[in-house]
């Protein structure tokens, strides 16, 4: 038997999810962008757990099957061949209350900058 005992991990809240994507639609909207687009902006500036994926072909429809955020990075020769470079994220269905706070802070500040209100009247 193997018994392992580690400290709780509270998975994001459904409340937290909301807000999240509340305001990633504001700043896209704002922005003229898509709220796709904006959702890996952020998870690229909170330093979310990410890594990288090279392909032979473009495989960015089939990578976001796999991945909350699929960001390309550039064209680059691998072994003599042109290759696809992506930035992949795991995304915030995957964080705990924790990093999501700090997710959702990192968007307000986006928000903020761009100047949208953000105060909790605005999203409540």
């Amino acid at each position: 038997y193997i018994c392992e005992i580690k400290e709780a991990m509270h998975k994001r809240t459904t409340e937290q999810n909301k807000l999240l994507w509340k305001l990633i639609h504001r700043i896209a909207k704002e922005t003229y962008n898509d709220d796709y687009d904006v959702y890996c902006a952020v998870l690229e500036r909170a330093d979310a757990l990410s890594d990288y994926v090279i392909t032979a072909t473009d495989m960015a429809e089939d990578l976001r099957k796999c991945f909350r955020g699929v960001k390309f990075v550039r064209m680059q020769e691998v072994n003599g061949k042109d290759c696809y470079i992506f930035k992949v994220y795991l995304g915030s269905s995957k964080m705990n209350t924790a990093e999501m706070n700090e997710l959702i802070e990192i968007t307000m500040q986006v928000a903020n900058e761009i100047g949208i209100d953000t105060r909790e009247e605005w999203y409540e």
